[in-house]
């Protein structure tokens, strides 16, 4: 399993509208391009899909930009990566859909097990997390890891 570079974009495009302010007040595109070296159009892109799985809000006219939709604290990386990719999927035979052998199969527990990991291990890192962590936070809950 892989996640894919509009995945990882659009984890950074987060982080940055946070550490710019973005989950108090709207922050303009251009300076998360600048921050995070991302092309601005690539942007456009990832925030209509952010958008679309209500994680940010925007606003047009002066003063206008991209904002968090609810608290940093409740938005996970799980959450960006499903509104980018969709669920996580280790191997295509997790959900049952595109194996004729999912109910017999002697293996799958393996995969079910790798993609639950997975899920959990991103579920339980919040935006709220990485803002902290990168910028020095003891308290964030990826000191462990």
């Amino acid at each position: 399993m892989k996640i894919t570079t509009k995945s990882r974009y659009a984890i950074r495009a987060i982080y940055a509208l946070v550490v710019l302010g973005g989950d108090r007040d709207p922050v303009a595109l251009t300076q998360i391009a600048q921050m995070e070296t991302i092309s601005r159009k690539y942007l456009e892109q990832i925030f209509i899909q952010l958008k679309k799985y209500n994680i940010v809000i925007g606003s047009r006219g002066a003063g206008g930009g991209y904002m968090l939709s609810k608290d940093a604290s409740v938005i996970t990386v799980k959450d960006v990566v499903i509104a980018m990719d969709g669920p996580i999927s280790p191997v295509d035979c997790t959900d049952g859909e595109d194996c004729s052998k999912f109910s017999t199969c002697a293996i799958n527990w393996l995969w079910l097990g790798l993609k639950k990991n997975v899920d959990n291990y991103l579920e339980n890192i919040t935006i709220e997390d990485l803002k902290k962590h990168a910028l020095g936070g003891k308290n964030a809950n990826l000191s462990g890891l």
